[in-house]
């Protein structure tokens, strides 16, 4: 037998669906540590449009429509240096926003190049900013050293740097450097002696301007940025795992099949 409403009924339910809203709009805010961000409701009048509703709170179906693409996301940013480059998205629908050299340096220690965006980035908790080369890095020897950097944006307030190291060492450089200048002044008829120090030359040289070698220039787009929405991981431990047809197999295990 179907169960029949009343106007009370009714009325209860309303009440109970508003009581759930308002504790999960409450939870979310404690659980995602929402940032303001003023929400404003409007009414048509005869006298144009009224504002009847703010709030300095985002509500969850904004939060989601940001995190699917519907709604643009809000990154705050500073610039830390006049001669900072707002980043910007080469062609509409790309997924990363080129950024911008604005001075690099060389870490001897580690065989490094620090290459600076005299830029900071703030966004809401579950979101971050994720860092990588750009396609056209191929055409250096370049390798980033974290390989995707993470900017962990809700809570690091300071500068984006891109570290890159070259494949092929300094050291190495040098080498071949010394090689090359020993064997040139060799067949310019000069004597061994003065080969071995146009050798050495060679070699200090690569040391003194170790931004002979840098894969990319102050003012060069150097990589691309990436807001994305991550999960909050609770580990739960198990003594045992879910049975799945691939189970233990490692590393090439498709392949034996």
């Amino acid at each position: 037998m179907a169960e029949t409403y009343n106007k009370k009924n009714i009325s209860d339910i309303f009440r109970r669906i508003n009581s759930i809203n308002e504790m999960s709009k409450k939870a979310q805010e404690e659980d995602y540590g929402l940032t303001a961000s003023k929400i404003t409701k409007y009414e048509q009048t005869k006298d144009g449009l009224v504002e009847i509703e703010s709030t300095d709170k985002k509500d969850f179906i904004t939060y989601a429509k940001e995190a699917i693409g519907i709604a643009p996301l809000e990154v705050k940013f500073k610039k830390l240096d006049e001669r900072a480059v707002i980043p910007t998205y080469a062609h509409d629908g790309d997924v990363g926003m080129d950024i911008t050299a604005i001075d690099v340096e060389y870490n001897s220690e580690m065989d490094c190049y620090l290459y600076h965006t005299g830029l900071a980035f703030e966004t809401d908790k579950h979101y971050g900013i994720f860092l990588f080369p750009r396609s056209s890095n191929r055409k250096t020897e370049a390798y980033l050293c974290n390989h995707v950097g993470i900017a962990d944006s809700a809570t690091y307030r300071g500068e984006i740097i891109f570290c890159y190291k070259n494949r092929t060492s300094l050291r190495q450089y040098a080498l071949e450097g010394r090689v090359i200048r020993f064997f040139n002044a060799i067949a310019d008829g000069k004597t061994l002696v003065e080969a071995g120090k146009d050798s050495v030359d060679g070699w200090m040289e690569s040391f003194k301007n170790p931004m002979l070698f840098a894969p990319y220039k102050v003012g060069d787009k150097i990589g691309q940025m990436v807001a994305l929405p991550y999960p909050n991981v609770k580990l739960s431990q198990r003594e045992e795992l879910s049975k799945t047809e691939r189970g233990d197999g490692a590393f090439g295990s498709s392949d034996k099949k």
